[in-house]
Parts: structure tokens; sequence; C-alpha cells
């Protein structure tokens, strides 16, 4: 059985957790196309909004993973929320909005998950409560190594982009590459779609899992989407990779445990992908994109 199968319930809870404090971060951050500015960073201990403004007081939120807290700072103030298992999302919700309220902050966000088959209001969800500090710091540490993973692939890269985070929505780390061609989305009634997919572009991601695959994987989607095409695999990418026809992406599921994992395996196959959509789309004046950077090495570079 799978790492999703295994911890589902663990795993839905904390995206709900992650909802909640994106939502604060959708409301109060300055915004920014491709919806980079709801990306939840990746910290030591778990996942932030970082550093946010209301009402010329700034705050931030974290979940805290490795003590079981999520934590509330303000320049003079920090309070803490326990993460133990049987306490629902409905108790979550409250504690952060009066832990909010305490320190004279108003937050007020959406309560219906988004990207989610479930779709209980954070205040009423008595449902999830499943909460494991061994699986947390399991979380924890896919996410850091999948944080690594992309952002050492994608910081050289002569190209926009938008840097590796947690999209709540859908509970994956995730970077991006962006061709400067305005193509609006052709349905400006889909809210989230019509702001994501504006241009070209190339999502280079990690999941956990969901009910079709089990394992952590990385996924790499070329926008515009393709549909009834199967692109090419060959010997740049590692072993077991494939493209997924069905779902348009190029997918490398984590077979092994994460302390059997090869950081370099996981970047040449976000590097053969990124260069096969390249190469599909014809994107133009990219010749320069992976040109080395004229800099000595450092520690993060040897």
């Amino acid at each position: 059985m799978g790492f999703y199968r295994q911890n589902k319930e663990e795993i839905t809870t904390l995206h709900l957790l992650s909802q909640i404090i994106g939502k604060v971060r959708l409301e109060h951050a300055a915004q920014e196309p491709q919806w980079a500015h709801v990306i939840l960073g990746i910290t030591s201990r778990g996942f932030s909004t970082g550093l946010l403004e209301s009402g010329s007081q700034f705050f931030e939120i974290e979940v805290d993973l490795v003590n079981d807290q999520i934590i509330f700072k303000t320049r003079e103030t920090e309070s803490s929320i326990a993460l133990s298992d049987g306490k629902t999302i409905s108790e979550y919700y409250h504690e952060i909005i009066n832990m909010a309220a305490a320190n004279n902050l108003n937050l007020s966000i959406n309560k219906k998950p988004q990207e989610m088959k479930w779709q209980t209001p954070f205040d009423e969800d008595t449902t999830h409560h499943h909460y494991n500090s061994d699986v947390a710091s399991q979380i924890l540490e896919w996410f850091q190594f999948a944080w690594n993973a992309l952002q050492q692939f994608i910081t050289p890269v002569r190209q926009r982009k938008i840097y590796p985070g947690l999209f709540w929505g859908t509970f994956d780390i995730a970077c991006l590459l962006v061709y400067d061609e305005h193509t609006p989305f052709p349905d400006d009634s889909k809210v989230i779609e019509r702001a994501a997919f504006d241009e070209p572009m190339i999502e280079f991601s990690f999941w956990l899992g969901d009910d079709n695959i089990e394992n952590p994987a990385f996924f790499t989607l070329p926008y515009a989407f393709v549909e009834k095409e199967a692109l090419e695999t060959g010997e740049s990418f590692p072993q077991g990779s494939y493209f997924s026809q069905d779902m348009g992406e190029y997918v490398y599921e984590m077979t092994s445990d994460l302390k059997n994992t090869d950081t370099q395996d996981v970047i040449r196959f976000i590097e053969a992908s990124c260069r096969k959509s390249i190469a599909y789309f014809e994107w133009q004046n990219t010749h320069h994109v992976f040109k080395e950077l004229k800099m000595e090495e450092n520690e993060n570079s040897k």
C-alpha cells in the first residue's frame, strides 16, 4: 500500500489546515499573475504564510510539524495552537480566528474548501480530525525534499519563473516557468483557471499521491494543455518516467521510500520534461535558458 493510502486521513486534515492559512494569505498578499501570491512557503519546520500585513500590523502564521503546533506571530507577540489527534478542522478554524482577534486582527476568509471534493465549510467540519506526529514529520520531509529538488532545478534557469512553494488548493509543492505571451483563458467564468492559465507555461510539481496514484510523485504539466497526444520520453529521463495521455502530464512516481530516493534523478526528470515541453511548444528565443551562470560555485552548487 502506497504512502497516500496509508495516511489519507492525516494528509487530508493537513490539506484542509493549509487551506485555512492559505486563504489568509490569499486575502492579505499583493496579487501576482498565475496566483503566485497565494503560495505558502516551506520552512525548516513546516509551512507558513510568510510575512503579511493587515491594518498596519505585520503578522505570519506557521504550521509547525516538528513541534506539533500552529504558531501565530506579530512583532510583539507569539501564540500557539496545539496540533493533536482528535481535534477537528472546525476547532482549528475557530482557534486561528480567535487567536488573530486576540492580536487585534480581524481575519475573514472564504470558509469553503477549494479544488477539493470535500465542500463542508471549515467552521462546520467535524469529520477531519486526524493528526499523527510521525506522519506529519514524514510529510514535512517529503515536502522539503521536493522543495529542494525543484529549487535546484529552477533557480539558475534564465526564464521568468515562480519559485517552489505549497499550492494549498491541491496540496502540492510546485514551481513554474512562464513564457511571456498573453493568451487569455477562453472561459472567463472560471475564476481559478482564468488567472492561472493566461500565459503559456510549464508547471513542475510534487504530490503526496491521490486515489489514482498512491505513491508520492513528481509531475510536469505543459500548458497549453496537451490533448490526445502522448509526448515522448527517452534516455534523458530517469527509468520509470512516462507521459500520461489522460492527464496530459509527465509523471515520475517515487516507488522507494525517501531515504532511497535520489535528488539528481528527480532533477533529471524535471529538466528532461522541461526541454521536451519547450521543444514541443516551439518557444522562441529560449536557446539561452539553460546556459550556465558565470559564478563561482557555492556550497549549494558543489
